[in-house]
C-alpha cells in the first residue's frame, strides 16, 4: 500500500469506532466465504458491522479512543464486530460461536463513561445472556404503566360491586315473589 492509501485506512478505522459502545475482537480463519456472509447477514440484523482489520494500521488508529485497551490484542488475523447496543451483537457472536467451530472470540470491549473495559470470552457470554435493549425498555414501559392500571381497575371496582350488589338484592326479591 502506499503511504497516502495507509493515511486514508488509518482514518476510515479511526471514523469506524468513533460512536460505537461495544466491539468484539473475532477469529475468523478456515470459515468459508458462505458462513462469513451468513455471519455478517446476522450482524446486520442486529444493526452492527463486521471489519478485517490490517493490524498495523488498526493499532495506529486504536491510540488515543476508548479502543485503546485492545491494543495487545490486534495480532493474526482479525476481525471487529462493532456496534452501539452491547447485548445484541454479544448475542449473535456468541450463538454463532456455539454453531462454528472454526469462529472464536477472542476478546471484546465494553465502552462506558469514555473509557473501555476488555471483556473475556466468559464475561462476553454473560453479556450475551441480558436481555436486549428492547425488552429492558418493554419492562420499563410495563412497569410506569402497572400503577396507572391498577388505579384504573381499582376505580372501576366501585361501581361494578355496587351493580351486582343490586342484581343480587333484585334476584332475591324475584324469588321472594
Amino acid at each position: 500500500m502506499k503511504r497516502s492509501e495507509k493515511e486514508a485506512a488509518v482514518q476510515a478505522y479511526s471514523q469506524l469506532f468513533q460512536g460505537k459502545n461495544v466491539g468484539f475482537l473475532v477469529d475468523f480463519r478456515g470459515m468459508d466465504v458462505a458462513s462469513v456472509t451468513d455471519l455478517r447477514r446476522k450482524l446486520h440484523d442486529a444493526q452492527t458491522t463486521m471489519k478485517v482489520l490490517k493490524n498495523r494500521l488498526a493499532k495506529i488508529a486504536v491510540k488515543g479512543t476508548a479502543f485503546e485497551p485492545l491494543l495487545n490484542q490486534l495480532t493474526d488475523t482479525r476481525a471487529i464486530v462493532l456496534g452501539q447496543d452491547p447485548v445484541a451483537p454479544a448475542k449473535v457472536v456468541v450463538k454463532y460461536q456455539q454453531s462454528n467451530d472454526k469462529f472464536k472470540l477472542v476478546a471484546g470491549i465494553l465502552i462506558t463513561g469514555g473509557t473501555g473495559a476488555v471483556l473475556d470470552a466468559a464475561r462476553v457470554k454473560a453479556l450475551s445472556s441480558l436481555p436486549s435493549r428492547d425488552e429492558l425498555l418493554g419492562k420499563l414501559l410495563f412497569l410506569f404503566k402497572a400503577p396507572q392500571t391498577q388505579f384504573v381497575r381499582t376505580l372501576n371496582e366501585i361501581p361494578a360491586k355496587f351493580v351486582r350488589v343490586l342484581a343480587a338484592v333484585r334476584d332475591q326479591k324475584q324469588k321472594q315473589a
